[in-house]
């Protein structure tokens, strides 16, 4: 089953943990976007400290949207997060920083752009526990999906038949569909769950049924 993962992408870590206790009840994990402002055009939440000590029954997978993440993923291994996305467009060092998020015993994600070429991941994908394909530029919550990313995850999955690929952006009822029919298996939503039409759990679980169309 498509796994849908509620993206928190705001200022003032009140606001993600105010998030995180709506998702609760309803996921099993949640994505936390960090950025400081040096890979995308405005700064979010990017304080580790706020989670030293934090709990929630919810995994935690943290989207490292940051420039030379090898540099300042340190006080991120001491948080409570279980897995690290971090691009490949931002890092030289992307082996490096795959190693040591399996040391700290996180798992690591990479991530590409929507204008990266797919096949820039191909040479980590057998060392990465996740695949990720931005379907927007990176930034704020609220952006239209690129359709272009289908043929992305098609791609990704007919070289990577097992290895879990996530989309990141413009996901929303119809497009949940559309992605899981293209072979991903983790659709990161912001905007839908909650600023959406509905409550935020009816909304996943309208995502979750168009997904399994």
């Amino acid at each position: 089953m498509v796994e849908i993962i509620p993206s928190i992408n705001v200022a003032a870590f009140e606001e993600v943990v105010r998030r995180i206790r709506i998702s609760e009840r309803h996921v099993r994990t949640v994505h936390l976007d960090v950025a400081d402002g040096t890979f995308t055009p405005q700064a979010v939440w990017h304080e580790a400290r706020d989670l030293f000590g934090f709990t929630t029954p919810l995994a935690m997978e943290l989207h490292f949207m940051v420039e030379h993440p090898e540099e300042k993923i340190g006080p991120w291994l001491e948080t409570p997060v279980s897995r690290v996305i971090f691009h490949l467009e931002a890092t030289r060092e992307a082996r490096f920083l795959i190693r040591v998020l399996r040391d700290a015993e996180k798992q690591a994600g990479i991530a590409i752009r929507p204008d990266t070429p797919w096949e820039e991941m191909l040479p980590y994908a057998s060392d990465a526990d996740l695949l990720q394909t931005l379907a927007v530029s990176p930034g704020p919550s609220g952006q239209v999906f690129d359709p272009a990313t289908l043929e992305k995850i098609k791609a990704l999955r007919a070289r990577n038949p097992v290895l879990p690929i996530e989309v990141d952006g413009g996901v929303q009822v119809g497009i949940a569909r559309e992605c899981a029919h293209a072979g991903a298996t983790i659709l990161v939503v912001g905007e839908s769950l909650f600023s959406g039409p509905h409550p935020f759990e009816e909304m996943v679980r309208l995502l979750r049924e168009d997904a399994a169309g």
